[in-house]
């Protein structure tokens, strides 16, 4: 998995429990560059077999601040 690791697009990767195996978090200007981050993924990584895609449309909040008490 370092392959993945070492991808700049790639923001967060978590192993996970459950459906799926891994979650990655990726960030790209466009479903242009997305594709190509895609095909690189497929081509880089030994036994990938299954890839699932899902795309925010809007973002309505982030944060990753902690509330302070």
């Amino acid at each position: 998995m370092s392959e993945v690791t070492q991808m700049a697009e790639v923001l967060g990767f978590w192993r996970m429990a459950g459906e799926y195996d891994y979650l990655l978090r990726v960030q790209v200007a466009d479903m242009k560059r997305y594709d190509d981050f895609y095909k690189r993924l497929v081509n880089s990584v030994p036994g990938l077999s299954d890839v699932t895609s899902s795309f925010a449309m809007e973002q309505i909040k982030y944060t990753t601040a902690l509330p302070v008490e």
